[in-house]
């Protein structure tokens, strides 16, 4: 099963003290998302080692949070510059030699670059959760930093929405 990964732009002293703090809600100046695959389907280097390291590396944000998959992360401002200046180069040079006939690719990478660029611009962290799981009674114990708490009714997937 492949996931959604949200990606949110938030202020350093705002993520600090949340990690302090999980009764607290972050505060995002902009919520995007991609989907989790990108960063293990892209084979040209060093680009599919930069998209795997902006959607799932990082820093663990909290030991509380949990997901079945990975928990949430996060990267400071000086490695968001960073992964946005780089995955920007790769890109780059990447996209005409990769293959992206219905234009997946440059839609997860475009959603990707926007907030990695939006939160360098701005100086924030990223932090980055995986959508809640298909079934109920793992979807109660996900909890995405910046969204109220499930109140005992699990989140309906992104998928089905439609």
């Amino acid at each position: 099963m492949a996931y959604f990964t949200l990606m949110a732009s938030v202020g350093e002293p705002a993520l600090d003290a949340f990690r302090r703090a999980l009764d607290t809600l972050l505060q995002p100046t902009l919520v995007s998302g991609a989907s989790h695959l990108l960063g293990y389907r892209v084979s040209a280097q060093p680009l599919g080692r930069l998209l795997a390291e902006a959607v799932d590396g990082g820093e663990l944000l909290h030991v509380e949070l949990w997901h079945p998959l990975r928990p949430p992360m996060f990267h400071r401002p000086p490695r968001v510059r960073a992964l946005a200046d780089e995955i920007r180069a790769a890109w780059e040079v990447a996209r005409a030699e990769l293959p992206d006939k219905d234009g997946w690719l440059a839609s997860e990478v475009g959603r990707l670059l926007g907030v990695y660029r939006h939160a360098a611009a701005a100086g924030e962290c990223i932090v980055t959760a995986l959508d809640h799981p298909g079934d109920e009674a793992r979807a109660r114990r996900v909890r995405i930093p910046w969204e109220t708490p499930s109140t005992g009714k699990a989140h309906k997937p992104w998928w089905k929405v439609w």
